[in-house]
């Protein structure tokens, strides 16, 4: 028999997206995006037929979460039932005291690993899955330390780890391991989060399903849950499914040729009508390069308004990469 279930990871429900140039509405219906990933999670499920669904951590914001959001969360989770939830905090929503977690009543079908190293449930005869829990944001064992290879069946490992040997450039370490060690312990796969970027290598046994909505502007390119379908043989299938509402778009344009704002900002807008021609819940951060004249100022927050304002879109970030230009020989003139 085929057990399936979804994997998700990193929504970070009640973010704060300012820092994206989101403020006041656009930045709740940011928040509200997010919601409605997890419920199109359930959704998803049920169309899959799913017995589960995992989340490998992060699932809120510990410093922002409030009372509307565990009720959020009771009401989806118990609108899914009899789906079973598994969940895996994280390093944003730790076990801390007065954690959500800790505080809520969860309906029945809801299971929170909470010790900080694996421990087992079953999912059905010969199929366990193992789970851990932060208990603080600084966590740094490795999820991997329980070996489980002489034990019978299948065993699956869910949490939220840092695999060291893909990490992204300025990515927090939070509980390290190697990709090796997931077959070299016994399991047959890991059910991760942490990476926004989705990863799915069946061969090491790793999968990190990214953020399912775009947090920042690198975040992009399709982005959902992962089907992972689990045979009593030991064979795993794991399809990304792509579900985002929301698309983060990174583009450039060279004004090197350019000796005014207008210009700048004509080659701007053309540059993001080619880079988003929908503009509807898009984010595009524009980067600006080349070689300019020192006497050409670019306002970059200006630029911005005037973009949103040309083109449509929700969101634009542009960010001044170019260089003055100098003339070496009227340096070399100068007297100093």
């Amino acid at each position: 028999m085929t057990y399936r279930l979804l994997h998700t990871a990193d929504l970070h429900l009640d973010r704060a997206f300012a820092g994206n140039g989101c403020n006041g509405e656009l930045a709740r219906q940011r928040r509200a995006g997010l919601r409605q990933a997890l419920q199109a999670v359930g959704e998803r499920a049920w169309t899959e037929q799913c017995q589960a669904v995992t989340i490998g951590g992060d699932l809120y914001e510990h410093e922002r979460s409030g009372v509307d959001t565990e009720r959020f969360l009771q009401e989806t989770f118990e609108a899914w039932r009899p789906i079973q939830v598994f969940i895996a905090p994280g390093n944003h929503d730790a076990l801390l005291p007065g954690s959500l977690y800790r505080r809520v009543e969860w309906p029945p079908n809801v299971h929170i690993f909470s010790e900080p190293c694996l421990t087992g449930v079953a999912l059905e005869d010969g199929l366990t899955l193992w789970g851990l829990g932060h208990r603080e944001p600084s966590w740094m064992g490795n999820p991997l330390d329980t070996d489980v290879s002489r034990k019978p069946g299948v065993h699956l490992a869910l949490f939220h780890g840092a695999e060291l040997g893909s990490r992204p450039e300025g990515k927090g370490v939070h509980g390290p391991f190697r990709a090796e060690q997931i077959h070299e312990r016994g399991f047959l796969i890991a059910l991760c989060g942490h990476y926004h970027r989705r990863r799915i290598d069946t061969a090491a046994g790793l999968v990190y399903p990214g953020s399912p909505e775009p947090l920042t502007f690198d975040e992009t390119g399709g982005r959902g849950p992962v089907f992972v379908e689990i045979e009593a043989t030991g064979t795993v299938r794991c399809t990304p499914v792509d579900s985002n509402s929301w698309t983060a778009i990174s583009t450039t344009c060279d004004v090197s040729t350019l000796s005014s704002t207008s210009g700048v900002a004509e080659a701007a807008a053309h540059a993001l009508r080619i880079a988003a021609p929908s503009v509807e819940r898009t984010l595009v951060r524009l980067d600006l390069t080349g070689t300019v004249d020192c006497s050409l100022s670019i306002d970059a927050a200006g630029l911005e308004t005037d973009l949103r304002e040309r083109t449509g879109l929700s969101v634009v970030q542009v960010r001044d990469l170019t260089f003055p230009a100098i003339n070496l020989d009227a340096a070399a003139r100068e007297r100093s």
